[in-house]
């Protein structure tokens, strides 16, 4: 009798466990890592990168470098941009930017650059 009342109690906790997660679509406020997939050209894979929603800030920092771009979050959005405006060596304006979006219990997204496209899934932290 012991050991049907213990699965039940695991199976409770464990449902209750993942009905705390929220929804990204609903609530995607929190830190996000994945690793970037290379799609095209030569991209920043070789560490995690991880995207960061705080209240409307939107930040993504490709491989955890250096570069940082920034974006504005609408809540009840189900889109995530943000993106950081360059210089190149030519003195050409240009972009590096990542658009996401909910993808189940996961944030996916494309991130660009111009020596990059790549794709990427990422988890809460």
């Amino acid at each position: 009798m012991r050991l049907p009342a213990l699965f039940a109690l695991s199976a409770t906790a464990l449902l209750a466990a993942c009905a705390g997660t929220p929804d990204p679509g609903k609530d995607p406020t929190g830190s996000w890592v994945g690793a970037l997939v290379t799609d095209q050209g030569t991209c920043p894979t070789e560490h995690p990168s991880t995207l960061r929603i705080r209240g409307k800030e939107i930040l993504f920092t490709p491989a955890d470098g250096a570069q940082v771009l920034h974006g504005t979050y609408t809540p009840g959005s189900q889109h995530y941009h943000a993106e950081l405006a360059m210089t190149d060596m030519d003195h050409h304006n240009t972009a590096v930017v990542f658009n996401g979006y909910p993808v189940g219990q996961a944030i996916g997204g494309i991130f660009g650059s111009p020596s990059c496209r790549a794709h990427i899934t990422m988890t809460r932290n």
